[in-house]
């Protein structure tokens, strides 16, 4: 693949490669954003992990770093949505990543703004609420995706051509996805870009952890399984804190229960949350030249 390859999805952003960068909380930060979107993919910071004030201080590194299209993702769930929703306005970010959450909340005020909203979803249902709120495109996750999942368990290779088929906007693949046959079967599907995480979540850029970076590469096929689904589906790593919730769920425990062993910011202190698929690959070997 010689750049520039064309689709719709590399023409919204203006990127060589239709290859985004996953915003992948605390393991994105500008270095991660800035080298992918150097090397002609799209790099987003993860901003769902960052204080208004630190996710400032990425967008204006990443701006310093790169002269090249970047975007910030934001979970929609978590704190501070407001204040970052007004950073991103005041730095003039010209691309948004939302999921987590209802798009119709936000995605009329950043297009008023002139910047470009993307939705992460996990079924037709919510790709299509996505696309009557405005959204310029949609990443399909499927069911290999690590971090949060769907409920539904419908694998990427499953659910790519049903959302292709039941929007007219865009399609980004996202689950699974870490070489370039992955993305030329996610493109013959119907997706016109893919998402990838844990290719980018290993590389000397991330910030996540040595010790994280080194539990991605070396967790073997069948060591993570999605779990904790009576709160918020995570994949999760095999670990003794797997064992745990896994425990928990099989005798039934109650919701707030999961939620009280789960504690506060555990994606920070054990590194071991938001772990995906094999990986250790840079993007100049991702990109199938």
């Amino acid at each position: 693949m010689q750049p520039p390859y064309k689709t719709r999805v590399s023409e919204l952003f203006n990127i060589d490669y239709p290859i985004i960068q996953a915003g992948m909380i605390w393991c994105s930060g500008w270095r991660l954003a800035s080298a992918v979107s150097n090397a002609g993919g799209l790099g987003l910071i993860g901003s769902g992990s960052m204080y208004p004030d630190v996710l400032r201080q990425h967008i204006q590194k990443c701006k310093a770093a790169t002269d090249k299209p970047f975007g910030v993702n934001i979970p929609l769930l978590y704190p501070s949505i407001e204040e970052h929703m007004q950073i991103i306005l005041e730095e003039g970010v010209q691309v948004v990543f939302t999921s987590a959450g209802n798009p119709k909340t936000w995605t009329k005020q950043l297009k008023d703004a002139g910047i470009k909203v993307v939705h992460v979803t996990a079924s037709t249902t919510f790709a299509k609420k996505a696309e009557d709120a405005g959204c310029d495109a949609i990443v399909a996750e499927g069911f290999e995706a690590g971090g949060h999942n769907g409920r539904e368990e419908t694998t990427t290779m499953v659910l790519i051509p049903m959302v292709a088929d039941a929007v007219k906007i865009p399609v980004i693949a996202a689950g699974g996805i870490a070489n370039g046959r992955g993305m030329m079967a996610a493109l013959a599907l119907g997706a016109e870009g893919v998402q990838v995480g844990s290719r980018f979540v290993a590389t000397p850029e991330s910030s996540a952890h040595d010790n994280f970076k080194n539990v991605v590469i070396n967790t073997p096929e069948g060591g993570t399984m999605l779990s904790m689904k009576q709160l918020v589906p995570v994949r999760l790593v095999k670990n003794k804190f797997f064992t745990e919730i896994d425990e928990m769920e099989k005798r039934g425990a109650p919701i707030e229960e999961i939620f009280n062993h789960l504690g506060r910011a555990r994606a920070k202190k054990e590194c071991l949350r938001a772990t995906l698929t094999r990986a250790n690959w840079s993007l100049a070997r991702l990109l199938p030249m």
